[in-house]
C-alpha cells in the first residue's frame, strides 16, 4: 500500500468512538493536488453560523515571538524631530553649526555626504509611509542640505 493511498484511506476512515478524521491538505505528498479535496469541500460548504460584520477587526491572535504595538507615535517624539536629528550632525559636518566638541566650525565633506546619503535611505525606505507634509519636510531638508554640500565643495579647502 502506497503512502498516497494510506492517507486517503486514513482521511476517510471512522474510528469506534465516532470520531472521523479528514485530510484535508491541498497536496499529496508527491507534491499533486488531491482531487478529492475538491468534492469534499463543495460538499461541506455551509455558511458560518456567527460572522463578524466586515466593519469590526479581526480578533488579534497571539502569536509566540511577536508583539502587538499601535501604529501611533510615541508621545513627545515625531517623525520631524528624526529628520532634524539626523540633518543636524550634516549642517556640523558643512561647517554650517559649531562642532559640539570644539566649539568651532569644522569641515568634513565625507561625513557630510554619509548624513545626507542616510536621510535619502530613510526618505527611499519610508515612501508611501509619510504624511503628505512629513514628505515635504524630508525633501526640503535634503535639497537644502544638497545645495550646502554642493557650495561647499566647490570652495577651494583652507
Amino acid at each position: 500500500m502506497g503512502e498516497n493511498e494510506r492517507d486517503e484511506k486514513r482521511g476517510d476512515e471512522t474510528e469506534d468512538n465516532g470520531l472521523k478524521v479528514t485530510d484535508r491538505r491541498l497536496f499529496t505528498s508527491d507534491g499533486d493536488l488531491r482531487q478529492a479535496l475538491d468534492e469534499e469541500q463543495t460538499e461541506r460548504e455551509e455558511p458560518a453560523e456567527e460572522t463578524p460584520p466586515p466593519s469590526e477587526e479581526p480578533p488579534q491572535q497571539d502569536v509566540p515571538g511577536f508583539e502587538r504595538r499601535s501604529l501611533d507615535e510615541p508621545e513627545g517624539v515625531d517623525f520631524t524631530m528624526l529628520i532634524n536629528a539626523m540633518a543636524h550632525p550634516a549642517l556640523i559636518f558643512l561647517g554650517e553649526a559649531a562642532h559640539p566638541g570644539t566649539g568651532r566650525p569644522e569641515i568634513n565633506l565625507e561625513q557630510a555626504r554619509v548624513q545626507i546619503d542616510l536621510l535619502d535611505i530613510l526618505r527611499i525606505k519610508c515612501r508611501g509611509n509619510l504624511t503628505p507634509e512629513e514628505e515635504a519636510l524630508l525633501d526640503r531638508v535634503l535639497y537644502e542640505l544638497r545645495m550646502r554640500y554642493v557650495a561647499r565643495s566647490s570652495q577651494p579647502s583652507e
